[in-house]
């Protein structure tokens, strides 16, 4: 399993370009007794591993374990990705041995999601279905705290355009209008927005384009906004805020303005107290103490998968004062310390996967308790 975590952190692979990453890791599950399904979902990266054990039919669990292995742009794993891949694939090894020797019949899978990173791979897996037969679904992030029920947010990602006229910035700089300052004041803006904001708000973005020459008034600048926030009503009444931002930035400086969407919404994770119950108890019998009350987290698409299947979506200390998306998250990620996570993560994910699939209470309960969500998020393109 090392090998697995040590080989994906070295390769670095993008969203949706996870080729040998996912290579590695089906190849694994292979010679494991699992078959493996790719790509899935018109992904080439997408695959989903089967293992059925004892006479499965129904009635009989199944059982995912949700793997992800793509890196960040110049970061690599700064994420933590190619821990959470083997955490998942080692986890469900494990337990479908477990479940064999003890005579346990269960549908055990990986569902390998690519481009968590910005690109909402189980967004696309659900919508082809992948996760209609699924019972539960499980993995583990690390980060640098134990938490079995962290806060992640819902989250919109947006392009905003501005478009002005180009002239000559020295010879008829009168004759030009420009987009850069329309982009420069819709940037400060937002910034001005800060005071409104809740505690789990967020709005942070980058100026992707800012002109071409600077001896040309640019005739076209771009930015790309983040909106988060604790579920989709509040990211909506967000990006109406944005959206007049970018309003007033247009036409205080001539321009006109367009917004589109980059990425598909991200739900915030829904927790079952029931699966957030036993995984505070496992991580207890694995030495580890979660903690509660800490600071919300990112965005994933795990979040979408949580509110169709009762799903965990845990995090494992990796290191106290860590920080993701830093160049020391992406070094611990391949540690002495990160293989310990990774040992554990895997032991933590199976037990839990096995107090599941042989326990019929636990299964009622944790359906009981999980109730779809109404989704309020309104297609505005």
């Amino acid at each position: 399993m090392w090998t697995i975590a040590h080989t994906i952190h070295e390769l670095h692979e993008l969203r949706f370009a996870e080729v040998k990453s996912v290579a590695v890791l089906t190849q694994w599950l292979t010679e494991q007794g699992f078959s493996v399904e790719r790509p899935v979902a018109d992904m080439v990266t997408a695959f989903v591993a089967h293992r059925i054990i004892g006479k499965c039919g129904n009635g009989h669990p199944a059982v995912a374990f949700v793997a992800e292995y793509d890196a960040l742009p110049n970061m690599g794993h700064a994420c933590g990705h190619n821990l959470i891949a083997t955490m998942s694939v080692g986890g469900a090894v494990a337990l479908a041995t477990w479940l064999e020797d003890h005579e346990y019949s269960a549908h055990i899978q990986v569902i390998g999601s690519p481009g968590e990173e910005g690109g909402g791979g189980k967004i696309f897996l659900l919508e082809k279905g992948v996760f209609e037969n699924v019972d539960l679904a499980l993995m583990l992030h690390p980060a640098a705290n134990d938490e079995v029920a962290p806060q992640y947010l819902a989250r919109e990602g947006i392009d905003v355009e501005f478009f002005g006229v180009a002239a000559h910035a020295a010879a008829a700089p009168e004759q030009g209008i420009n987009a850069l300052d329309a982009v420069v004041a819709f940037y400060q803006l937002l910034h001005a927005l800060r005071p409104r904001l809740r505690p789990t708000d967020r709005i942070h973005g980058i100026i992707t384009h800012g002109g071409d020459s600077p001896n040309v008034i640019p005739e076209y600048t771009s930015a790309r906004i983040l909106v988060r926030s604790i579920d989709a009503e509040r990211v909506h009444e967000l990006l109406t805020w944005v959206e007049m931002a970018a309003d007033s930035a247009a036409k205080g400086t001539g321009c006109q303005f367009r917004w589109s969407r980059f990425v598909p919404f991200y739900e915030n994770v829904v927790h079952n107290s029931k699966l957030t119950g036993l995984a505070e108890h496992v991580f207890r019998e694995f030495g580890r103490v979660p903690v509660t009350g800490t600071q919300s987290h990112g965005s994933t698409d795990m979040g979408n998968v949580s509110h169709l299947v009762p799903s965990l979506h845990a995090n494992i200390g990796l290191g106290q004062g860590l920080v993701a998306h830093t160049h020391d998250f992406c070094t611990a990620a391949d540690s002495v310390q990160a293989r310990q996570t990774m040992i554990d993560g895997a032991g933590i994910l199976a037990t839990m996967g096995a107090r599941y699939v042989t326990d019929m209470g636990l299964q009622n309960s944790v359906h009981s308790q999980f109730l779809r969500p109404q989704g309020v998020f309104v297609d505005r393109d």
